[in-house]
């Protein structure tokens, strides 16, 4: 459990520590330009103005991050905060934009940031209805990026706003394609609702072990999860192996509740491959990265002859080789396989957990 909680808290303080750094830079850049205009002839100097107005913009801004990005952060994610998830899009959009607002508002009304420099002004009421009015609207941009971000994913959202993929190139990717076993009787027994809503739990409940694995969930189809690594990213800590044995513990920990609330245990298989593959964005009314390459229907094909191997996980010889000895699994050699509509055949190997217990942080124990 605690190594569980540290690598969750580790992503998220990192993700906390990027947000309130640049808030820092853009509350000093306010500031710069405030101190700017409020400097000239009959004013304090252009240096004398910087040196309270910029302290004073960092500390605003500081204390506004802190409070948004704990919330979102470290607060939200909670399973006493899920009723949000149940809410239209707008209504949280409108719920969140008010709230930060007020933040936003009170920090700037209670000028923090000038007390602290003994520059404090007095406000009026007008004047603090004004300055929450004016803290909304940068709110509100700050409310829509982290809703988009909650959509496609933090690293996805990243690349697209820093545009990383707008020229594609060709790069080397682990896939790690996982299926629920037995998805189709599941859903006839169940009915449509309740197998979305049961394929729903499982996704939620695999989510933190692929966040701590440092995965990038790539799509959801039906009831399939394609994660993927670049090759570096993977390779560390052996991660795009240790991934799968990581979201299967974690239900194997969560099994009561879903035995409880759906009459049935999930059980996953998956495969594993590495390859080049270009990535690139497409699209215009909807923007998003891609990934095309053989590695993707590879990946697809060897998760399909989990079936007729008996095998619930198996990984190709290429990526095996990339990740180098690992003493927590044991691998049997499948031998040369060939899969349906590839005309090369492909080596590889049926992974499982040795006697070494794999965690759902996925540290070996």
């Amino acid at each position: 459990m605690i190594a569980t909680i540290s690598a969750v808290m580790r992503e998220r303080l990192r993700r906390f520590a990027r947000i309130v750094a640049m808030a820092a830079v853009i509350g000093a850049g306010v500031g710069a330009v405030y101190g700017g205009a409020m400097a000239g002839p009959g004013a304090r100097s252009l240096l004398a103005s910087l040196m309270v107005s910029m302290p004073i913009g960092v500390i605003s801004a500081l204390l506004i991050a802190l409070s948004i990005a704990g919330i979102e952060i470290f607060l939200l994610p909670r399973a006493s905060m899920r009723w949000l998830d149940a809410l239209p899009f707008a209504a949280v959009f409108v719920l969140k934009t008010l709230v930060y607002g007020a933040i936003a508002g009170a920090v700037l009304a209670g000028q923090p940031g000038e007390r602290l420099m003994g520059v404090v002004s007095v406000y009026s009421a007008r004047t603090g209805l004004i300055a929450v009015c004016l803290a909304l609207v940068p709110v509100a941009v700050v409310v829509m990026m982290f809703q988009a971000a909650g959509l496609v994913g933090y690293r996805t959202f990243m690349a697209l706003l820093l545009g990383k993929y707008r020229r594609p190139y060709a790069e080397r990717r682990f896939f790690l394609f996982v299926d629920i076993v037995g998805s189709t009787a599941i859903a006839e027994r169940l009915g449509a609702l309740a197998s979305h809503r049961f394929l729903a739990a499982v996704f939620s409940a695999v989510a933190e072990p692929i966040e701590m694995c440092r995965g990038e969930i790539y799509q959801y189809v039906g009831d399939e999860i394609v994660i993927t690594w670049v090759e570096a990213g993977g390779v560390a800590d052996a991660r795009a192996l240790r991934c799968f044995f990581a979201m299967r513990a974690a239900l194997a920990a969560d099994a009561s509740r879903f035995a409880q609330r759906f009459g049935v245990q999930p059980a996953l298989r998956a495969a594993l491959h590495l390859g080049e593959v270009i990535a690139g964005e497409v699209g215009q009314v909807r923007r998003a990265i891609v990934f095309h390459g053989d590695v993707m229907n590879t990946t697809g094909r060897l998760e399909q002859a989990t079936r007729d191997v008996g095998c619930l996980f198996i990984a190709s010889a290429e990526a095996l080789a990339a990740l180098g000895p690992l003493p927590e699994v044991r691998t049997h050699d499948l031998g040369v396989l060939a899969l349906r509509g590839r005309v090369e055949p492909i080596h590889a190997f049926c992974v499982e957990p040795s006697e070494i217990r794999v965690s759902a942080a996925g540290d070996a124990r």
